[in-house]
């Protein structure tokens, strides 16, 4: 029995056989392979796929032999010869259970940790008089000395101490000392020594790097004012920006990642400290802080680095590599691998895109078994072919018994006919439509108007005028009274 593609089926299969022939792509049950009783197989020119037929033979057009297509009733499983396969590059990967995450890559700038700053400033009047830090940048420890100050109020508070000996007097005279600022180290030191010093050692009260200093030598230095700024860069913060579409995401707590634009490779853990409540409305960007450790001081204040924020993580969950899942239209599908060339178009639902081209698969795979990486636009060719062209044999009976056919041109819908032909307009071959002639004219207009519109073939009239969308002038239908 030979069966013919019709015109608008013709087009959309051409090139797809005419390619998968050519490669040596062949359904699940290659040819000269026994098939059961009662099954046939289906044979096809390479020239001309609109003619099919059952059992081998001959093109009447061209007269070249039939290719083996495939059985009438099979599945749409792909058989390919092992030489294909690698002709195609046809690559494969397991689905296993993995950890999947997800990050949000931004670039932040390294910042002081507000925290870790410290201010030295005096609580007395004084001159300071030998400096033992004296540049910025310079890196100093706790209890270590600064500078030596004179303070006449420091020389009455020693000599208070001596003067007290023991008791209550002399406990009054060290606290007083102390809340100057004096450590207890040098007050010890005034005792032991039985006499008043002129002056006094001023010491840091943290570790770090003194990132401000405003004292010389010699300067008059009165109480409340703040002579050095000393930062401790252990720790630091980056303030980076995302946009508003990845707000939602971000939170606190949430991990973090930094990556040295100096020194690719090299990343530092952290985490999200906090997301500042409002939008920057020039750039729309949310601010976000996050805190990282800071080791051998390799983020200095003013560096840029890359940053990436983890903020969704899933876990033991089964996930094959991106490029396995083909999107077609409303559903997603791969190809899984059943050996000895054949595959198997199996559709799946996925869940998180993640990094490393890693996606969840929520349904449709099962552990172990193996997908298509690549070379699978091939199989997803065949497999559609073989589908539409089983549904194409099985439907005549029902397209017998269907309406009348209807085909209309592409480019200008609202050209309806009863029967194959071109459009008077542009020359087109008229397609076939599957639709009744009621349906057609309910979404493309009255066809029996004589008057509309160029771009919008649903707006029609039976006088002239505008169309009630854009306004342009209906156009008179060719051999409209």
């Amino acid at each position: 029995m030979l069966y013919r593609l019709r015109p608008g089926e013709f087009v959309r299969f051409l090139l797809l056989l005419f390619t998968l022939l050519a490669l040596g792509c062949a359904p699940s049950s290659p040819s000269g392979h026994d098939h059961a009783a009662g099954e046939v197989q289906l044979y096809t020119c390479g020239m001309h796929p609109e003619v099919v037929q059952e059992g081998p033979g001959q093109c009447p057009i061209c007269g070249m032999d039939l290719t083996p297509m495939g059985e009438k009733g099979s599945s749409t499983a792909v058989f390919v010869e092992p030489h294909v396969i690698q002709t195609m590059g046809v690559r494969t990967a397991v689905v296993t259970p993995q950890t999947l995450f997800k990050h949000l890559r931004t670039l932040g700038e390294v910042d002081v940790a507000e925290d870790e700053v410290t201010v030295v400033n005096l609580r007395l009047s004084g001159w300071v008089e030998r400096i033992h830090v004296d540049r910025t940048g310079d890196a100093v420890k706790r209890g270590q000395r600064l500078f030596d100050l004179y303070s006449p109020e420091l020389v009455a508070a020693q000599e208070e101490l001596l003067l007290a000996g023991g008791g209550p007097l002399a406990t009054s005279a060290r606290k007083k000392l102390s809340l100057f600022g004096i450590a207890d180290s040098d007050i010890d030191a005034v005792v032991s020594s039985g006499k008043a010093a002129r002056t006094l050692p001023i010491r840091a009260p943290a570790s770090g790097f003194v990132l401000h200093k405003d004292v010389v030598e010699g300067a008059r230095v009165s109480a409340g004012q703040d002579l050095y700024r000393i930062g401790n860069l252990s720790k630091v913060w980056v303030n980076a920006e995302v946009y508003e579409f990845d707000a939602p995401w971000v939170s606190e707590g949430q991990r973090a990642q930094a990556e040295l634009s100096f020194a690719k490779g090299t990343v530092l853990e952290g985490k999200v400290a906090y997301v500042y409540p409002t939008l920057n409305q020039t750039s729309r960007t949310l601010r976000v802080r996050l805190e990282f450790d800071n080791p051998g001081v390799s983020l200095k204040p003013g560096m840029f680095a890359t940053v990436y924020i983890e903020y969704r993580r899933v876990e033991d969950v089964l996930a094959v590599p991106r490029e396995a899942v083909l999107h077609s239209g409303e559903r997603e599908l791969v190809f899984v691998a059943r050996g000895d060339g054949h595959f198997e178009p199996r559709e799946v639902t996925t869940g998180l895109e993640a990094d490393h081209h890693l996606v969840e698969v929520l349904s449709g795979l099962e552990s172990g078994e193996e997908v298509v990486t690549s070379g699978q636009f091939l199989l997803d060719s065949e497999s559609q072919l073989q589908e539409a062209l089983s549904k194409l044999i099985s439907g005549d009976e029902a397209r017998e018994e269907a309406p009348t056919q209807v085909y209309s041109c592409p480019m200008h819908p609202e050209v309806i006919e009863g029967e194959p032909s071109q459009c008077p307009k542009c020359g087109m071959d008229n397609v076939l439509r599957d639709a009744t002639p009621e349906e057609l004219e309910k979404a493309y207009g009255n066809a029996e108007a004589a008057y509309v519109c160029p771009m919008h073939p649903t707006e029609t009239s039976d006088e002239p005028g505008r169309c009630g969308i854009c306004g342009m002038f209906l156009e008179k239908r060719e051999g409209a009274e």
